[in-house]
């Protein structure tokens, strides 16, 4: 964990003492929200967040498919992950498959 500076910590303590945040809004200010279902109707189910600016848009698609010969009772479940560069630069130039791979890395086992 990264600690805050001392410039730091005097920010965010004035910013309490004054009830207000440092995109001008009051601390008890919400920034407005609106849930959209059924936003991508290609998908089996689908989601647009909106919170101020800030907006995710998340798909859920499903297929059945036969099980593989050598192992007829096994299921199979494909993740894929697709993040714009503009959600976080650590996404630029990554492929989907690659996103995937850390967003599942990163869930762990359970």
């Amino acid at each position: 964990m990264v600690g805050l500076s001392l410039g730091e910590k005097h920010f965010i303590q004035a910013g309490i003492a004054q009830d207000l945040r440092c995109d001008g809004r009051k601390r008890r200010t919400y920034r407005p929200l609106s849930v959209e279902t059924g936003a991508i109707p290609q998908a089996n189910g689908s989601a647009r967040v909106r919170l101020g600016e800030t907006e995710v848009i998340a798909s859920v698609k499903a297929e059945l498919g036969k099980p593989s010969a050598s192992q007829p009772d096994k299921g199979r479940v494909f993740i894929n992950v697709d993040c714009s560069s503009t959600a976080s630069p650590a996404f630029e130039g990554m492929l989907s498959s690659a996103v995937s791979w850390v967003a599942i890395a990163s869930r762990g086992r359970n």
